[in-house]
C-alpha cells in the first residue's frame, strides 16, 4: 500500500503540468476563433467574394498579418504541449518580424484615419468614427508592442512569457468583437448603439480573467503578469472611452495622428 502512495505521488506532479498546458491551447483557440468570426463580417468574405472596395495594400497587409498572427498564435501552445521546443523558439523568432509588420501597418492605417477625420470640413460618419474613437483603436497597438515585447524580453521565463503572449493577443480582439456585436446585432457599424464601444473593448478581458482564473485553481495564486496587465489595460481603455469626443480626446487623437504626417505617404 506504502509503495502505491509513494508511485502515486511521484506520478501526479509530473503528469500535471503537461495537463496544464493545454489551457493555453484552449486559451489562444478562442481567441484565434474570436478573430476569424469577427473579421469575416467586414474583411475575409468580402475579399473572397470580390466585394470588398478598392483600397491601399497597407490595408490589406494589415489584415493578412493579423490574419497569420491569429493562425500561428494556437500553433504555439500546442508546439510545447506536445514537447517541440525547438520548432516552438524557431516560428516565435519569427514572429517578431510579423509582430513589426502588424504594428506598423496597424498605427498607419489608424493614424491616417485619424488625421482624415481631425482634418475633414464636413466630416461624414465614417470619418467622425476615427476621429471620435481612433484613439481607442491605437490604444490596442500601444498595449501590443508593452505586452508583446515583454515577452519577447523575458522569453527566457516560461511563467511570464506565456502570459505575456495572452494579454497580447487579447489587447487586439476590440476591433474584431465589435464586428461581432455588429453583425449579431444587425447594427449599421458605424452608427451603433452607445454601449457597443465600450463592451468591444472591455470584452476581451473575459479571456484574461479566464487565464486568471486557472492560475487561481492550478497554482493557488494568480500570476503577477495578467494582475499588472489587467490593470494597464483597463485603465487605458476606461481613459479613451471616457474622453471619446472631449478636448482631451481630441487632444490626444492630434498627437497619434503625427504618426501620418510622417509615413502617410506609404498609405
Amino acid at each position: 500500500m506504502r509503495q502505491s502512495q509513494t508511485t502515486t505521488a511521484h506520478i501526479r506532479p509530473m503528469a500535471m503540468p503537461k495537463t496544464r498546458r493545454w489551457i493555453y491551447v484552449a486559451l489562444a483557440l478562442s481567441m484565434s476563433v474570436t478573430a476569424y468570426w469577427g473579421f469575416a463580417y467586414t474583411y475575409f468574405l468580402p475579399v473572397f467574394a470580390g466585394t470588398y472596395p478598392d483600397v491601399s495594400p497597407v490595408v490589406h497587409i494589415h489584415g493578412w498579418s493579423f490574419f497569420l498572427w491569429f493562425l500561428l498564435l494556437p500553433v504555439q501552445p500546442i508546439l510545447m504541449a506536445t514537447g517541440r521546443r525547438r520548432t516552438h523558439m524557431t516560428l516565435g523568432a519569427a514572429s517578431v518580424a510579423l509582430a513589426a509588420v502588424m504594428v506598423f501597418t496597424g498605427i498607419l492605417v489608424a493614424s491616417v484615419r485619424i488625421e482624415q477625420g481631425l482634418s475633414a470640413t464636413d466630416p461624414d460618419v465614417f470619418t467622425m468614427f476615427w476621429k471620435v474613437f481612433g484613439q481607442l483603436i491605437m490604444y490596442n497597438m500601444v498595449l501590443f508592442v508593452g505586452f508583446y515585447g515583454t515577452a519577447i524580453a523575458r522569453r527566457a521565463q516560461p511563467d511570464l512569457h506565456k502570459r505575456m503572449m495572452v494579454l497580447a493577443s487579447a489587447c487586439v480582439l476590440p476591433a474584431a468583437i465589435f464586428r461581432i456585436i455588429v453583425g449579431l446585432g444587425g447594427y449599421n457599424w458605424l452608427e451603433t448603439p452607445g454601449w457597443v464601444m465600450p463592451a468591444c473593448m472591455l470584452l476581451p478581458s473575459v479571456f484574461i480573467v479566464a487565464a486568471m482564473a486557472h492560475d487561481r485553481i492550478a497554482r493557488g495564486a494568480v500570476h503577477g503578469a495578467y494582475k499588472i496587465g489587467l490593470a494597464a489595460l483597463l485603465l487605458l481603455y476606461g481613459f479613451g472611452i471616457v474622453t471619446a469626443g472631449t478636448p482631451v480626446g481630441d487632444a490626444v487623437s492630434r498627437v497619434m495622428a503625427l504618426f501620418a504626417g510622417v509615413f502617410g505617404f506609404l498609405y
